[in-house]
């Protein structure tokens, strides 16, 4: 069987085509260069100034009893699940922890994982040996 008792024809040379023109090259110029894409300002708005002005201000009273408030009690202390130190930061009005470093959920996650860990190893019994 060949191709041409398929009813097709294979492709036939073309005598006298000729490439299609290509442009000259045209030099490549460097972009301008550009601003940054972010600024970082981590001065915070309570340490009185304004870092778009520079320019310093007085904080208003209100602000300063608000920050007298919101004075939090560090705590840090030992998770007795995990065995891991744990930061609080805990509201000295209410007793309420604030902050927790790392989160309950973590903790938790991380007790469930050890005890489905110590459930999965087999007991191991001390081998007696007698002479």
């Amino acid at each position: 069987m060949s191709i041409t008792s398929l009813g097709v024809t294979p492709p036939t040379r073309v005598t006298g085509a000729t490439p299609a023109p290509i442009p000259p090259v045209q030099p490549v110029q460097a972009p301008a260069p550009l601003a940054p894409a972010v600024r970082v300002d981590i001065r915070g708005r309570d340490q009185g100034s304004d870092p778009r002005s520079g320019i310093a201000r007085a904080p208003a009273p209100e602000e300063n009893a608000k920050a007298a408030q919101a004075t939090m009690e560090p705590r840090i202390r030992i998770d007795q699940d995990t065995k891991a130190v744990v930061y609080q930061e805990v509201d000295p009005n209410s007793g309420d922890v604030v902050v927790q470093l790392p989160d309950p959920v973590v903790l938790k996650a991380r007790a469930y994982a050890e005890a489905a860990e110590a459930r999965a190893k087999p007991a191991t019994r001390p081998l007696d040996r007698t002479a």
